[in-house]
């Protein structure tokens, strides 16, 4: 497994596309806390059912959107290029070729959401003063699942790229749901009931201060998200190890 994490390490940080996507991801989420810290008005600050915390990681579904790229074409990018037959040579295990790839990849979005949403969140409180979050373990909490959210999320979009091996179907298919299929669903009547536990809705529940609805809070909605990343992650395993090249 060392040798075959190794080897993926070696195209992460090789590859021009995924190579630059922590500096993307990193730029985007402290230029949108500037952005989210300075706006709020006193009006808005002020308002009943303001959500400090909410707006904190209003950031990180925007920035988590980099980090699921990169993912995508970590997978797809090999199919693409026809170096998956190299790959597969290289490390005839199809399990453990595949495992390592998802869980570098992972592992990396995982360092990359501490340093970019911890220091999002700050500087958007610092940003709102007197009407930050308070400090404790409640709030530390939405910020640790933030940066699980966006761990689950990048493992969800790894699973379901490497069932359709395109990078350009997995990025039509998962950016508008993330960004308005969800968001859509969500409000229409009697749908509603079921979107809510989409995976970026319901793990979206943890970017909440308020704790989330009737139905799903900030941890419950994490571990609907969990079960949609095991189950892509899986059937992305399946796949691998039974299809041909």
């Amino acid at each position: 497994m060392k040798h075959a994490v190794a080897a993926e390490w070696v195209k992460l940080t090789t590859l021009r596309s995924p190579k630059w996507s922590p500096a993307v991801y990193l730029v985007l989420m402290i230029g949108l806390a500037f952005v989210y810290g300075m706006v709020p008005g006193e009006k808005q600050l002020t308002a009943p059912g303001f959500d400090p915390i909410g707006l904190g990681l209003s950031a990180v579904p925007l920035g988590m959107i980099v980090l699921v790229i990169m993912g995508i074409l970590a997978v797809t990018g090999e199919y693409a290029s026809g170096s998956i037959r190299s790959s597969l040579l290289a490390v005839p295990d199809r399990a453990r070729f595949y495992y390592a790839k998802v869980g570098l990849v992972s592992l990396v979005s995982g360092v990359l959401a501490v340093v970019g949403v911890v220091p999002a969140f700050l500087i958007v409180q610092g940003g709102i003063g007197e009407h930050r979050a308070p400090a404790g373990l409640a709030t530390a909490g939405h910020v640790a699942g933030a940066v699980l959210y966006t761990v689950l999320l990048v493992a969800f979009s790894m699973g379901v790229a490497t069932l359709l091996r395109s990078g350009a179907a997995a990025l039509s298919l998962l950016l508008p749901l993330f960004f308005m299929l969800s968001t859509i669903l969500s409000n229409v009547p009697g749908v509603g009931e079921v979107a809510r536990f989409l995976p970026d809705v319901a793990g979206g529940m943890v970017l909440r201060g308020s704790g989330g609805d009737e139905v799903l809070g900030a941890w419950s909605g994490l571990g609907v998200l969990a079960v949609w990343a095991v189950g892509s992650v899986g059937l992305g395993h399946w796949v691998t190890v039974r299809r041909d090249v």
